[in-house]
């Protein structure tokens, strides 16, 4: 009888720590999924340029999960090129209205445009090959004060990057 109520006392804590465990992964999921997606990049090259000794070319994979965004940035001195790999990713430069770059087309940046992009599929990702020709030493990415017409934008509110602040 002892047995038996310890093996049923057992198996009380065990369903209550499993039932605990479960319940707390289900919160865990709800809370990621109301996280922002976060863009993932992928290196792919950093060379120096025949001919040049202060400038190197950077090479990098970007993928925009559904909604992602980066913020308002420049490429400090740097050249982008940019090639649209998957979906659609809107680009957006000061002053300009967004632009749609769709997969098989191609951007350039101007260096120390400031810019951003974002993912306005709810489905889909968007994945960019970027190639940025830059001074050595110089950092790929300065995120920047949103711009002051940033209202008339469709993109996202700046509240949409947490922890990446000017």
């Amino acid at each position: 009888m002892i047995a038996s109520t310890s093996k049923r006392k057992f198996a009380a804590v065990l369903c209550a720590v499993l039932f605990a465990g479960l319940v707390g992964a289900g919160l865990l999921n709800a809370r990621e999924e109301q996280a922002p997606a976060k863009v993932e990049a992928h290196h792919v090259l950093t060379a120096p340029v025949a001919g040049d000794p202060g400038k190197e070319v950077d090479i990098q994979v970007y993928t925009f999960p559904p909604g992602a965004a980066v913020p308002w940035h420049i490429h400090p001195g740097a050249q982008e090129f940019e090639y649209e790999l998957e979906g659609t990713l809107m680009i957006e430069e000061n002053g300009k209205p967004p632009h749609a770059l769709k997969a098989g087309e191609t951007y350039h940046l101007a260096p120390d445009v400031v810019h951003r992009g974002w993912n306005p599929s709810k489905t889909e990702p968007a994945k960019v090959y970027v190639v940025r020709i830059k001074p050595v030493g110089a950092p790929l990415a300065k995120v920047v004060k949103p711009p002051a017409d940033e209202e008339a934008s469709d993109g996202p509110a700046p509240d949409a990057y947490p922890g990446l602040r000017p």
